[in-house]
């Protein structure tokens, strides 16, 4: 009952404050609202009368934020979650939320603080949210549930991790020698003890020398550890992480260049177990970048060395859990066997997805990636990466061509290492620029992706690993009218071969490999109308098919196969999303 009267109260102040003009800079309100209805029917290929073929579903919500500036160096924010599930009548699926609640100031006009709800990183080797497969370069009518969720679970586009603690940051301005010395620092708490775990802390910060706008070094230091005493656990895990960053640019000529890297040494360890080992590394990374402005072409090659017990908890936490369960559809046929995770998945079930840092390499799905399943800090990787870019000074076009040569650092299991190679070609395309005198926006997007792990042994033939993974996507944006879009696209992803998955232990180290094969092919086809009120406003109706198949599907630890047919989905959607 009290929660009720706090939550009315809340939206009865809210509503007061639009017709507050005299506290307009001291309050106002802000926020965000959707309605969503999906009709989906699922296509099994093989008999199933026990699940039910449509599904219908939707919700609405609005996110109302109260923002508070009690004085000039302080601001509040605190954001009520109104949502209203489909079919719920008079109340009855509707539910309250505290979405988000922080406090930010200013200490003497130098010191910046912010407490509460923070979102943070530091460098891609320390504290980095890594984008999830599949997400980048997707056509813009597959993206729409990917930025819902995106929203819902706070992944900023600057790759950052949502956190609850506390933030600091400040500068010293030096008159000569150097520009000025910048200190970041983070405290986080992962979860709460007082029973057989202890308290775990995530916490860091960095130091930043600025000498001029061409040089600039840094030192970062981050630690995820257990609180001794704050449970009857006698065991402390910790994982601290030192690097060094530096950044080097200057201009020759009509050429901008640019020398970036970071290098540093991780240690992980668990305090006062007997068999728990200490896991020690180091890495190295350095990218050149040549900006050729007469060519509007940049040009950019990196070198990266991972040691293969380098272990950094904020930088290679993934994104995506590694299940073979969805909140949709979870079984099909007549059997009742767990559907398996697919693309359409990851474009749109928020299940899968993770908010949390924890100890130990996460599994992922090395169909989809790979290579570097955890950026850039992926352990046991060494090689070169080159990236050619040119965006048109007409805006009729830009095109990205990227290709990774990585290699295993040591062999896994036998001595021959696995090498892996990864080409991509994106474009997009105005082509209504190409056309004078034609004023209907036209947008072409082409994305093409193949990644390849191979590795030969003439001792070990069934060590040898051939795994090809290839995604190729188009679609195409058309303006009807003033601000009605037409949206087409399509996608197709294919993955086949064999390759050796790390079977690890609660220590995170290899106690097996586990032979793994793939036969995969995924497609998805979608058609849609968009209308844009304006740029914080707009509404969708879509039509989307999805067909998934794998004659060799192994199951959730890759210990064998199982026979899993083949399934798909058809989509009508329609949704409104508004800011304000």
């Amino acid at each position: 009952m009290a929660k009720n009267i706090l939550l009315t109260a809340l939206l009865l102040l809210f509503s007061a404050s639009a017709f507050s003009q005299e506290n307009q800079k001291k309050f106002w309100v802000s926020g965000t609202a959707r309605g969503l209805f999906n009709l989906d029917e699922l296509n099994s290929q093989v008999g199933d009368s026990t699940t039910a073929p449509k599904s219908e579903y939707g919700h609405t919500l609005v996110d109302l934020s109260a923002n508070i500036r009690p004085n000039k160096n302080t601001f509040i924010r605190t954001t009520l979650r109104v949502r209203n599930e489909y079919g719920g009548f008079w109340g009855s699926g509707i539910t309250f939320d505290v979405r988000e609640l922080y406090l930010k100031g200013l200490i003497a006009n130098s010191v910046r603080y912010q407490i509460g709800d923070i979102n943070y990183k530091l460098t891609p080797f320390t504290f980095y949210n890594n984008t999830e497969e599949l997400y980048e370069n997707s056509l813009d009518i597959f993206n729409m549930y990917a930025d819902i969720f995106h929203y819902d679970l706070f992944y900023d586009n600057n790759n950052s991790w949502r956190q609850q603690g506390i933030a600091t940051d400040f500068s010293l301005s030096f008159r000569e020698g150097i520009e000025e010395l910048q200190f970041n620092m983070f405290s986080s708490r992962l979860n709460f003890g007082g029973g057989a775990t202890d308290d775990r802390l995530f916490f860091g910060g960095n130091v930043t020398m600025v000498q001029s706008k061409h040089f600039s070094a840094g030192v970062n230091y981050i630690n995820l550890m257990d609180i001794a005493g704050t449970s009857k656990s006698t065991e402390q895990f910790e994982n601290p992480v030192v690097t060094g960053t530096y950044k080097f640019s200057t201009e020759l000529n009509d050429v901008d260049l640019e020398l970036t890297g970071e290098s540093g040494v991780s240690r992980s360890s668990i305090e006062n177990h007997a068999t728990a080992p200490v896991n020690e590394d180091f890495f190295n990374y350095a990218k050149l970048s040549a900006d050729l402005k007469p060519f509007d072409v940049t040009l950019s090659m990196a070198y990266r060395n991972v040691g293969p017990e380098f272990r950094s908890v904020g930088a290679q936490a993934r994104r995506l859990k590694y299940t073979t369960q969805s909140s949709f559809y979870t079984r099909y046929t007549n059997n009742e066997i767990v559907r398996p995770i697919g693309m359409w998945d990851i474009y749109n079930d928020a299940s899968i997805y993770n908010t949390k840092i924890s100890e130990g390499l996460d599994n992922y799905y090395p169909q989809y990636n790979n290579v570097d399943p955890y950026g850039l800090a992926t352990p046991n990787r060494k090689g070169f990466d080159f990236s050619l870019a040119r965006v048109d000074d007409q805006g009729r076009y830009t095109v990205n061509l990227d290709y990774g040569m990585l290699s295993d650092v040591i062999g896994q299991g036998i001595d021959d290492l696995r090498k892996y190679n990864t080409i991509s070609a994106q474009s997009e395309v105005n082509v209504h620029q190409f056309i004078e005198g034609f004023d209907r926006k036209v947008l072409v997007q082409l994305g093409y992706i193949q990644t390849q792990t191979k590795r030969t042994s003439s001792l070990l033939p069934e060590a040898n690993s051939d795994l090809n993974s290839q995604r190729i996507n188009a679609g195409i944006t058309i303006q009807l009218t003033g601000d009605l879009d037409l949206m087409a696209g399509y996608e197709s992803f294919v993955s086949t071969g064999n390759d050796q998955i790390a079977d690890r232990n609660q220590f995170d180290e290899i106690k097996n490999l586990v032979p793994y094969e793939v036969d995969l092919s995924e497609t998805i086809t979608g058609v849609g109308l968009r209308y844009m009120f304006n740029e914080n406003n707009d509404l969708q109706i879509l039509w989307q098919e999805y067909n998934w198949s794998n004659s060799k599907y192994f199951n959730l630890d890759n210990s064998r196969l199982e026979e899993k047919p083949d399934y798909g989905f058809n989509r009508i959607a329609v949704a409104f999303k508004m800011k304000f």
